[in-house]
């Protein structure tokens, strides 16, 4: 039976598995089990030549058909074509990467090691020697003389490609037959005499520009950031004095605000004010930094969060405006919001359409057992990463949305996606690679428990039938397979489905319902244009077509919990498995993480993690590279962090206790101890070995630095500060005379002092710290192969030596002779 169907598996995977290094492999060895099947290369290069078989590839092909045959045969001689610069920036990419991780647990050059870096080394090899290669030239170009294929695994991919093609030529009939149900309940409704708003409307458009600035926390293409700045087109009907309706418009990942220019100004001319804005952290210029490899993440978990916050944020300011100023107010009717997003941007409007992420979900979708090659789910597994709390993303001043081939399957699930209570259309193309409709957009629907929904579904449709960019913003090298051949005529009735279901459902308009019933689908085809819309599907109207015996689960059961120590014994374990390493660090703790003043993120602390990293490549002999997940951490969240396995370590300045039982504490990366920082008229005045009496001393609230100045000075004034902002307002606070020192690590002392304009006028006292402080990395409690292994690195890398200033280092040095000798005392 293996034998059966192993060359059929093989081919069939191998379209997918190959889009990728030095010596000539001669044959691939199948693995099952302890079972091992060889096939040589020359058979197969024999066979796609001439037709002709020989002895070993008979055994294996002796039950197929002649066109099952044929086929194999068109697999093994297709060209590829691809630039070597192109490819290699690909493959250097996080997704590309993530991608060629999953097919390395198919095919590798070693039995029990994942191929990563072969399937990598061997498609450049092929590319750069050839400039049109077959799936046999790649073959050729692995570095070994042996190709091993994880035949259970292959066969689980076989059976999701095959079986998922006819399954969605099943789905199509069910929802062409649905859809002629619904015509003949619609019954006549003179179709001929409704107006083509596919057409301009009456009203004109004037657009304007405003940059809003965000105080959060994102990954853009300078890499994390504390605040930034992002630009948001505004699109107005014109020639009117009555309030108009707002859509916000989300762009997909990797795209422009001026891709849905188009759509914005069509909308606009039939008056809606329209507002675009640029999401910085995963829009054309974060892909291109990307593709760069100047980014360690294909797209942040952030993203998840900070996409939808966007939109909202723009709603505020604009409600802001209208209370201020009586233009804004007599402009835009804030009661009457609606949202459009396209892919990423779909699963945006979703989250404020209702739907809460579902974290558990996710993570089981996302499980190592999978292979996953759906390109949708890899970028929907980066929000598995993210902490399993609650996130309240649902904006209820939004009334209704339209998600344009949207990621829905992992991220939502249906249980998020049955809360979404308002108007909503999902529009799906049947030959969309990247979101494959069945899976992301036909099933979501079927969830869908909203009394108002509506599937616009494209046959024939592309992942970019719904949206048309202008000229000068449209990607020239996306291939037709991509596009497909009649982007204009899809996308033009997109633009008027999109103008009836906001009249509808945002103005009440009952007249433009008729746009939205399947009558008005198939009055509307044509040649280049055929399509389905349709209010209702259910799991019966597939099954009629398909058979009760579906290959997917249409509603997929529920998880609720999806914990981490049941999987792995040890996290060296799980990052073996994953590639995944996952840090916390603050954004507010100098030196350890903070935000600099150019506003970007970083600190010792990332750059611990990065050696840390390459560290464990090489102790590990890891078959690819780490993948980096950072988290913001704080001294509420540091712990728990930990302790709930959100996170692998956690670095800053946590003083090691031993009597601590939620976390263990790593070997010390870090002495230091508690300083002032005074103005040079205190001299005299100010004496640390007393009891500074009603002196005011500004610190930071909460802190290890908190706890000691009530602890060692009871009688001294505190006056706290905390936040991202804490220590601007104490130097702020010193300049002005508010208070009389500042009381921290002389690290962060030296910081703030650097900079004063008259920094010679201040001093840092006592000359020796008044406590010693050990810091340690927070690991989770119990973990001794992971402890072990950081406490290693810890001792075997000179951290602070590379990261600081000789003269830092010094005073480090200084710091840890004179505690070390304070101990031995």
């Amino acid at each position: 039976m293996l034998k059966k169907f192993l060359i059929t598996s093989f081919c069939l995977g191998l379209n997918i598995l190959f889009p990728l290094s030095i010596k000539a492999a001669e044959k691939i060895n199948f693995v099952y089990s302890s079972l091992i099947f060889p096939l040589s290369i020359d058979s197969l290069e024999k066979f796609a030549t001439t037709g002709e078989m020989t002895q070993d590839l008979k055994q294996y092909t002796s039950s197929l058909d002649k066109k099952t045959l044929a086929e194999i045969r068109i697999y093994l001689n297709k060209s590829y074509n691809f630039e070597t610069i192109t490819l290699s920036k690909l493959t250097r990419t996080s997704l590309g990467e993530d991608l060629l991780k999953q097919l390395g647990k198919v095919i590798s050059t070693h039995k029990d090691r994942n191929g990563f870096y072969a399937i990598r080394g061997a498609i450049l090899t092929t590319a750069n020697q050839k400039s049109s290669w077959t799936i046999l030239d790649v073959l050729r170009s692995f570095p070994t003389d042996y190709i091993y294929v994880n035949l259970e695994l292959l066969v689980q991919l076989k059976d999701d490609i095959f079986i998922y093609q006819s399954y969605r030529e099943a789905v199509t009939k069910a929802i062409i037959n649905q859809s002629n149900i619904e015509k003949e309940k619609e019954g006549i409704l003179n179709l001929e005499n409704l107006n083509n708003l596919s057409k301009k409307g009456k009203y004109n458009v004037t657009k304007e520009t405003i940059t809003l600035t965000r105080e959060d926390l994102r990954q853009t293409k300078q890499g994390f950031v504390g605040e930034y700045n992002f630009e948001v087109d505004f699109y107005f009907p014109s020639d009117t004095e009555e309030k108009k309706p707002l859509i916000l418009i989300s762009h997909g990942f990797g795209s422009l605000r001026e891709n849905f220019a188009n759509l914005a100004e069509h909308l606009a001319s039939y008056g809606f004010i329209v507002a675009v804005p640029q999401h910085v952290g995963s829009d054309l210029q974060y892909r291109e930094e990307l593709l760069k490899g100047t980014l360690s993440s294909v797209l942040s978990p952030i993203e998840y969060i900070a996409r939808p916050q966007d939109l909202s944020f723009i709603i505020d300011k604009l409600t802001l405006l209208a209370s201020q100023d009586e233009k804004w107010r007599n402009r835009v009717d804030l009661d009457k919001i609606g949202a459009i997003g396209d892919s990423l941007g779909g699963t945006t409007v979703l989250s404020l359409a209702g739907a809460p992420l579902n974290i558990p979900q996710l993570k089981a979708e996302c499980s190592q057992d999978q292979v996953i090659v759906n390109a949708s789910l890899i970028l929907q597994c980066q929000g598995s990463h993210l902490p399993p709390v609650e996130y309240n993303l649902h904006d209820s001043r939004i009334k209704a949305v339209i998600a344009t081939h949207p990621l829905i399957s992992g991220i939502f699930g249906s249980q998020s996606l049955s809360q979404i209570k308002i108007p909503i259309m999902i529009t799906g193309g049947s030959n969309d690679i990247i979101t494959p409709v069945v899976i992301e957009q036909i099933h979501p629907f079927i969830w869908l428990k909203s009394p108002f929904k509506h599937l616009l579904f494209y046959q024939s449709g592309t992942h970019f039938s719904s949206t048309k960019p202008a000229q000068e913003f449209t990607a020239d090298y996306l291939p037709e397979i991509l596009i497909g051949n009649n982007r204009d005529v899809t996308s033009n009735y997109f633009q008027g489905i999109a103008v009836a279901f906001m009249e509808k459902y945002l103005n009440n308009n009952q007249e433009f319902l008729p746009y939205l019933t399947a009558s008005f689908a198939e009055f509307s085809k044509g040649k280049n244009l055929q399509i389905n819309q349709i209010t209702n599907l259910t799991p019966e109207n597939i099954k009629q077509i398909y058979g009760d015996n579906l290959p997917l689960e249409i509603v997929p059961p529920l998880v609720v919990s999806f914990p981490l120590e049941d999987d792995y014994n040890s996290i060296v374990e799980e990052i073996k498995n994953t590639g995944i390493l996952k840090v916390a660090y603050p954004q507010n703790n100098y030196p350890f993480g903070y935000v600099n003043n150019q506003g970007k993120w970083g600190g010792f602390c990332q750059f611990l993690t990065k050696e840390l990293a390459s560290y464990l490549e090489t102790q590990l002999d890891l078959p690819f590279p780490l993948d980096i997940k950072i988290f913001p951490s704080n001294i509420n969240n540091r712990f728990n962090l930990v302790k709930e396995n959100q996170v692998h370590l956690e670095c800053g300045s946590n003083i090691i206790r031993e009597e601590n039982n939620q976390v263990s504490f790593s070997l010390p990366f870090f002495v230091t101890g508690n300083y002032f920082l005074i103005p040079k008229t205190l001299t005299n005045k100010f004496n640390p070995n007393q009891f500074l009496e009603n002196f005011k001393i500004g610190v930071l609230k909460n802190t290890n630095t908190d706890n000691f100045l009530q602890n060692k000075y009871p009688k001294t004034k505190p006056i706290y500060f905390e936040g991202i902002e804490g220590k601007k307002q104490e130097i702020e606070a010193l300049k002005n005379n508010s208070i009389d020192a500042i009381m921290d690590t002389q690290i962060s002392l030296e910081n703030q002092l650097s900079s004063l304009n008259n920094s010679q006028d201040y001093q840092i006292v006592p000359t020796l710290p008044l406590k010693c402080d050990y810091y340690g990395l927070l690991l989770p409690k119990g973990d001794k192969q992971w402890i072990e292994t950081i406490n290693n690195f810890l001792t075997k890398t000179s951290l602070t030596q590379q990261y600081f200033s000789p003269q830092i280092q010094s005073n480090l040095i200084n710091n840890f002779n004179y505690c070390l000798n304070l101990n031995k005392e």
